[in-house]
C-alpha cells in the first residue's frame, strides 16, 4: 500500500486540477466577464505605442482610485510577447497556471506530517465554488496572484533559511494587489515580536513603499456618514467575520457565526505558535492573518453603505477557498492540539465531502456564467447594448476597432422562431437600476421589438429570472420572445 500511495495521491490531485482547467476551457468564451476586464484590453492595445514616461504611467496607474495592480499589467505585457491578438479566455487560463506553483510549498509542508493530506489540501484549493473568481480575468490576474504571492512569501518567512528573502520580497506585495499594504504592518509586528534588529529598517522601507504607492493618489468622493468610533469598529469587525464566513454560507447571521469560529481558530494558531515556535503554525498564522486583514480592507472599501451582501460577491471567493485550505492544514498540525489525540486522517472525509458539495453548488453557477457570457457577447456584437456591466462607446470601440480583439466565431443564432407561449412576469426590484422578470426555461431569450431582433437576455437557472438594466428601452408587453437553448 505504501508503494501505491504516491500514485493514488498523484491521480487524485491531478483530477482536481484537470477538472478546474476543464471548467475554464468549457465555460469561458473570448469575452470580458466583468467591465473591469476592459482595462487589460485597453492596456494591451496601447502597449506598442507606449514609451518612456507614458509606459511607466500606464503600467502603474491607479484603477478604481486605490488599486495599482502593476503585477497584473506586467502579466498582460508578458502575454503580449507571445500574441498580437488579445483573447480573454486564453489569458485567463494561462494566468490560472500560476496556481500550480503552489503545489510545491504546500506539498513540502504537508509531507512533513502525512502526504495523504495533500489530497484534501489540493482539492480544497481547487474547489469549484471557491474558484469562481478565477474564471474572471481581473479575478485571476489580481486576486489569485495575490494569494499565490502570499502563500509563497509565508512559506519563505516560515523557513529559517529563507526568512530574510521572504521578508524583503514582501515589500513588493502592494504592487501585486493593494491588500499587500496590510501585509507590511503584519511583518513589522512579527519582527518586533521576534526582537529582530531589522524591524525598524523594514518599517522605514515600508513607509517608503507606502509613499511611492500613494504618489499621485486622488481620493474618491466620500459620502459623509455620521457614526461613533465604536459603531465603526463594530461594523469593521462584523464585516470581516462575514467576509470569512461567506466562504461557507452566504447569509449574514450564519456567515458572522462561522467567521467568528474562523477568527478564534486563527487566534488559537497564533497562540500555539507563541508557545511552540512551530514553523508550520507560523506559516498558517501568516496566511490566515493576512486574509483577515484583507477582509477588513474590503469591508471598508465595499460595504461602507452597510450592505454586507456585497462581501458575498464571487470575486472574493478565492480568498475563502485559500482560508479554508490553510485552516484544514492548521487542523492537522500535531502541535496545534497535542493534548487531544485522535486519528487526524479522518479529517480527509469531511474535506472531501466539502469538495463534492462545492462542485455541486458551483455547477449551476458555471452554467449561468456561460449563458450570460454568450448573451453579453451577442449583445455587444449585434446591438451594442445591455451587457451586465457598463457598455458604452469606449468599450464598443475597444472590442470592434482596437485591431487586437476578435469576437468568438460561434455566437448565438439570431434566426430562432418566436415563441408565443413565453411570458415574462415582473418581479419586485432588488438591485438598483435593474429590472427583473420571472421566466421559465433555460438558456438565452432573444427579444423581438418592433418586428426585429432587439437584444439577448440570459436566464438565471437558479432564480429562474432574467435581468435588464433600466436604461435599456425595453417594454415586455409589446415585445415577443424566442427561447434559445
Amino acid at each position: 500500500m505504501k508503494k501505491l500511495s504516491p500514485w493514488i495521491i498523484l491521480i487524485a490531485c491531478s483530477s482536481f486540477i484537470i477538472l478546474h482547467f476543464y471548467n475554464l476551457s468549457h465555460y469561458l468564451i473570448n469575452f470580458p466577464t466583468w467591465g473591469d476586464d476592459y482595462l487589460f484590453l485597453a492596456y494591451f492595445s496601447d502597449l506598442p505605442r507606449l514609451e518612456g514616461k507614458e509606459y511607466w504611467i500606464r503600467s502603474t496607474e491607479f484603477h478604481n482610485y486605490i488599486h495599482r495592480i502593476v503585477g497584473a499589467r506586467f502579466i498582460t505585457q508578458f502575454y503580449h510577447f507571445f500574441s498580437d491578438e488579445f483573447n480573454f479566455k486564453t489569458l485567463t487560463i494561462a494566468t490560472n497556471i500560476l496556481l500550480l506553483s503552489l503545489l510545491y510549498p504546500l506539498y513540502q509542508l504537508v509531507n512533513k506530517i502525512n502526504r495523504l493530506h495533500f489530497i484534501p489540501v489540493v482539492g480544497l484549493l481547487f474547489a469549484w465554488n471557491g474558484n469562481m473568481d478565477n474564471l474572471t480575468l481581473i479575478g485571476v490576474l489580481v486576486h489569485a496572484t495575490s494569494m499565490v504571492f502570499l502563500i509563497w512569501i509565508a512559506y519563505l518567512i516560515a523557513q529559517n533559511k529563507t526568512r530574510n528573502i521572504g521578508i524583503w520580497l514582501s515589500l513588493i506585495y502592494p504592487f501585486i494587489s493593494s491588500e499587500g499594504l496590510a501585509f507590511i504592518p503584519i511583518i513589522v509586528f512579527f519582527l518586533i515580536y521576534e526582537r529582530d534588529r531589522k524591524a525598524w529598517l523594514y518599517a522605514f522601507s515600508g513607509l517608503i513603499i507606502g509613499a511611492v504607492y500613494f504618489w499621485g493618489y486622488v481620493s474618491p468622493p466620500e459620502e459623509v456618514v455620521s457614526s461613533s468610533l465604536i459603531s465603526k469598529l463594530l461594523f469593521l469587525v462584523q464585516g470581516t467575520l462575514i467576509f470569512l464566513g461567506g466562504a461557507v454560507k452566504h447569509q449574514v447571521l450564519l456567515a458572522t457565526t462561522i467567521g467568528g469560529i474562523f477568527l478564534s481558530n486563527t487566534l488559537f494558531i497564533l497562540w500555539r505558535y507563541h508557545k511552540t515556535k512551530d514553523s508550520q503554525l507560523l506559516f498558517a498564522g501568516i496566511v490566515l492573518t493576512q486574509i483577515l486583514a484583507t477582509g477588513a480592507m474590503i469591508t471598508l472599501g465595499r460595504a461602507q453603505d452597510g450592505n454586507f451582501n456585497t462581501l458575498f460577491a464571487e470575486r472574493f471567493s478565492f480568498y475563502g477557498a485559500v482560508f479554508i485550505c490553510i485552516t484544514y492544514y492548521s487542523w492537522i498540525q500535531p502541535n496545534l492540539m497535542p493534548s487531544i489525540s485522535f486519528q487526524k486522517t479522518f479529517l480527509i472525509l469531511p474535506a472531501l465531502a466539502w469538495i463534492g458539495l462545492s462542485a455541486y453548488t458551483a455547477y449551476p453557477k458555471l452554467q449561468n456564467l456561460k449563458t450570460r457570457l454568450l448573451a453579453d457577447a451577442s449583445n455587444a456584437a449585434y446591438f451594442q447594448m445591455n451587457t451586465f456591466y457598463s457598455f458604452g462607446p469606449h468599450e464598443s470601440n475597444l472590442l470592434k476597432n482596437s485591431g487586437v480583439y476578435q469576437f468568438p466565431r460561434t455566437l448565438l443564432d439570431t434566426s430562432a422562431k418566436i415563441s408565443k407561449e413565453l411570458r415574462l412576469e415582473a418581479l419586485p426590484s432588488y438591485e438598483a437600476k435593474i429590472r427583473e422578470f420571472r421566466v421559465q426555461g433555460q438558456g438565452n431569450i432573444l427579444v423581438y421589438s418592433a418586428g426585429r431582433a432587439f437584444c439577448f437576455l440570459p436566464i438565471n437557472a437558479l432564480s429562474h429570472s432574467v435581468k435588464i438594466k433600466e436604461d435599456v428601452p425595453f417594454n415586455e408587453r409589446t415585445s415577443s420572445f424566442a427561447l434559445i437553448r
